[in-house]
């Protein structure tokens, strides 16, 4: 009972801010004091891919560390950039061990819905930006309950139903990148329960055949969105502007500038990066990214923003700060992610809460590509205790405490 209110308060402090090392979120504190309680002496050695992670995390605060001596960053941005990895570590470690029951995972997945409901940290400026900052987080987080219930009684074509109803409701309103995350999701989820036997020669007709379909519907939604039968203007206004908009790596660039301004950064500074709370002094970066998104250059907008070079990516942006040593510990930390989701996609099937390891497993592809660097901080940690502790639910089912995540039908 007490381990369900401690998720409670994590989700719901999670909205507030104070101002300490930087700005700290009160969920945060609250790990802090939780954390002499949670931790054990012998997590690392029960929980190999703990253990793991924390030493990737451990080696990208040592690069951090490094670059920040290398370039001279001032005092204020390196204990940002310390503090905000040596948290990552902490929430890792702590939400690990509070999310262990199927309960408690699903109280807290409740409660990230009610938070956004009354409270959402990206500003709200037009009616896609609505849908995408405000309703997404809120039906996001609605989808994952409804799926695992569902799953949970056995229920395959209403888990079926639910992420393609979602997904077609995200294209229409202009939130591609979630649509994309749960149908393919769906798709995953059916073929792993479908009985049918994978094989490689199966997987690779099912791909080639899945590419095919995909390039078809996308040309379909072209169309559709230029004679304004869907989609609305943000997505009218990115398609008018590609050479060829049926390319939808085209659409990804001008959806995703900062990529690209983000792979100049790298070449500028490869070895040792640019260091905590990167600056674009010169602005170099930011007229990339506006180049991208076809938009002119207003030097008080660009200004009045914090500066920071643009990356949008996690893995970009561990580059970027810490240099390639610092790159290759996300990807490490990415890596043994991908490993225990993978494994439980392809053997997990009993698991009450596989759609949402699915969905969380395939949606943090997503985030280490394309997601700002302080997710690795803010969004992450709890993604991944929840898909480290169902692998090792998985892996020891037969202990009391994990016994309940099981599926029952």
């Amino acid at each position: 009972m007490y381990n369900k209110i401690k998720i409670a308060l994590y989700a719901l402090l999670s909205t507030v801010n104070v101002n300490l090392v930087g700005s700290m979120r009160l969920s945060e504190i609250l790990l802090l004091g939780l954390a002499p309680t949670a931790i054990k002496k012998d997590d690392f050695s029960k929980y190999p891919y703990l253990r793991k992670i924390i030493l990737s995390l451990a080696l990208l605060l040592f690069f951090q560390v490094l670059t920040d001596m290398v370039v001279g960053t001032t005092s204020q941005n390196y204990f940002r950039g310390w503090a905000s990895i040596i948290m990552s570590m902490l929430s890792f470690l702590v939400l690990f061990k509070l999310f262990n029951s199927y309960e408690g995972i699903m109280i807290y997945l409740f409660m990230i819905m009610v938070k956004n409901i009354f409270y959402t940290d990206d500003i709200v400026t037009s009616d896609m930006s609505y849908f995408k900052f405000k309703m997404v987080p809120i039906l996001s987080s609605a989808v994952y309950l409804l799926s695992a219930y569902f799953y949970r009684r056995g229920n395959i074509k209403a888990v079926m139903g639910v992420l393609f109803g979602y997904s077609i409701t995200c294209v229409s309103f202009d939130s591609r990148s979630t649509a994309v995350v749960f149908f393919l999701s769906a798709i995953i989820i059916y073929f792993f329960n479908s009985g049918l036997k994978l094989t490689k020669a199966k997987i690779t007709a099912f791909a080639i055949i899945g590419l095919i379909i995909f390039q078809v519907t996308y040309m379909f939604y072209v169309d559709a969105v230029k004679a304004g039968e869907l989609g609305g203007d943000h997505a009218r206004a990115q398609i008018e502007r590609l050479e060829n908009p049926y390319n939808p790596f085209e659409l990804l660039m001008t959806g995703r500038g900062e990529t690209f301004a983000a792979a100049t950064a790298i070449a500028d500074a490869p070895v040792f990066g640019h260091g905590s709370w990167a600056k674009d002094h010169t602005l170099k970066y930011y007229q990339i990214l506006l180049m991208f998104h076809d938009e002119d250059f207003n030097v008080e907008k660009a200004y009045s923003k914090e500066q920071l070079i643009p990356s949008h990516s996690i893995l970009m942006g561990a580059w970027i700060n810490c240099g390639i040593g610092g790159f290759l510990s996300v990807l490490l930390v990415f890596f043994f992610l991908m490993k225990m989701g993978f494994y439980l996609i392809k053997n997990g099937q009993s698991l009450a809460l596989y759609p949402v390891i699915v969905l969380m497993t395939i949606g943090l592809i997503w985030t280490f590509a394309f997601s700002p660097f302080q997710h690795l901080r803010f969004s992450v940690p709890a993604t991944g205790a929840i898909i480290m502790s169902a692998y090792y639910d998985f892996v020891y089912a037969e202990e009391p405490d994990f016994s309940e995540l099981l599926y029952t039908s």
